[in-house]
């Protein structure tokens, strides 16, 4: 599997500080501890993530609907 890079690192809190995400892996390595509720915005950006890392999905359409979760989530920073 190759690395899926965002085309911007996006930063998100995480449990005790912050965190910068900048490839698809990494959104879901984050999405899996996700610190909120996971409703539609979560699986939306969990699937896009996982279609990016398979090929099926540029990385900039999977970090859009990653962002979007957090903001959602506000875990946004």
């Amino acid at each position: 599997m190759s690395e899926k890079r965002f085309p911007s690192p996006v930063r998100v809190l995480s449990p005790n500080s912050s965190l910068i995400v900048s490839t698809a892996w990494e959104a879901v390595e984050y999405l899996k501890k996700w610190p909120s509720k996971r409703g539609r915005d979560y699986r939306i950006a969990r699937q896009h993530c996982l279609d990016a890392l398979d090929g099926l999905r540029s990385p900039r359409a999977a970090q859009a609907s990653f962002v979007t979760a957090a903001k959602t989530a506000g875990l946004l920073i």
